[in-house]
């Protein structure tokens, strides 16, 4: 994730946020920078190894106005 507004949350709290709508089942880690998160995630179940549907639940995440300012960047 990258931050793209100044008035975004830092980049603490929004990883916060980010992974705490992520399915509980999901482990991450993340490297927190300020204007950028690297979030490494690990799917479980049906959802071990699709990076697609990971990209997708952060995205939809992101749409969570908490997170405005923060936008998906990448290419998985």
């Amino acid at each position: 994730m990258a931050r793209v507004a100044t008035d975004a949350a830092p980049a603490g709290i929004a990883v916060l946020r980010l992974i705490g709508m992520l399915p509980a089942e999901w482990e991450c880690g993340q490297r927190i920078e300020e204007d950028r998160i690297t979030v490494l995630v690990r799917g479980s179940g049906r959802d071990a190894g699709d990076v697609t549907g990971v990209r997708e639940r952060c995205a939809e995440a992101l749409r969570d106005r908490t997170l405005d300012g923060w936008v998906l960047e990448g290419a998985g």
